[in-house]
């Protein structure tokens, strides 16, 4: 991943006249080039929580990958890590005013397929004010945002390539409503306990698959690599009314 620093270096005048600039131009942005190592450990973090990832740092060996086998690489650009300064004034006339932080970070990254080099996904990430409250020291609010960073990385690539399961057995039914099922994923898939999964039933019209939503259910027990057991917590009659008729049933991780 490379980083192409907006010009105009720091140097240490400028990191110590940072606190009086703020206090003549009210708002003052630096750029902070010595974080490009910390963004890239934040982008491969974000990876590393995709839950159909196996996210690994450094190249491919040759012949490591089958030519079968679904692989990605990633390459991006770091176009800005910079913090803004602006001095807050407490109410309390007691307290002396003193400087603020926020950081921002933007990054494109781009997915690509490893077995010829076609783009799977790209997209810029950005990390704004809007993300992050002041805080008193700029370490923190670069901290904060790389915290934020690899969330983003990871709720994105968590949503284009969700976890799909498949209800395999029916569990415990009260009166008309099913109370809790199992499905076909487990530790060896990324499933945990506390993840929330949508439901759908499948029907098959004119030859093409039709997805129906019923419900969601919530995984309360991994119960070994390829099988957990869910709770129903809505959809209860119509999950049920489903599987009693024989349909396909298949829920897809929604967080």
């Amino acid at each position: 991943m490379e980083y192409t620093p907006k010009q105009g270096k720091e140097t240490v005048g400028s990191v110590l006249g940072t606190i009086s600039k703020a206090v003549l131009l009210g708002t003052v942005t630096t750029q902070k080039d010595n974080y490009a190592g910390s963004v890239r450990a934040s982008v491969l973090s974000g990876f590393g929580k995709v839950r159909r990832f196996h996210a690994i740092e450094g190249e491919f060996k040759d012949g490591e990958i089958k030519e079968d086998t679904h692989a990605f690489y990633v390459t991006g650009t770091i176009n800005n890590i910079s913090t803004t300064t602006e001095l807050f004034t407490p109410t309390d006339k007691s307290i002396k005013p003193y400087n603020v932080f926020k950081a921002q970070i933007e990054v494109a990254v781009h997915v690509k397929d490893v077995h010829d080099d076609h783009i799977v996904d790209t997209h810029t990430f950005y990390v704004n004010n809007n993300d992050l409250s002041w805080v008193k020291t700029e370490d923190k609010a670069m901290n904060e945002a790389l915290i934020i960073l690899s969330s983003k990385v990871a709720k994105r690539y968590n949503k284009l390539y969700p976890l799909t399961a498949s209800i395999v057995e029916p569990g415990d039914v009260k009166k008309d409503k099913q109370k809790d099922v199992y499905i076909d994923i487990g530790s060896k898939d990324g499933a945990v306990k506390g993840m929330k999964l949508t439901v759908y039933s499948i029907k098959t019209i004119a030859g093409k698959e039709a997805q129906k939503e019923l419900g969601a259910v919530k995984i309360v027990e991994v119960m070994g690599d390829d099988v957990s057991m869910c709770q129903v917590k809505s959809g209860a009659k119509e999950i049920k009314k489903a599987l009693e008729d024989g349909l396909k049933v298949i829920v897809t991780s929604s967080n």
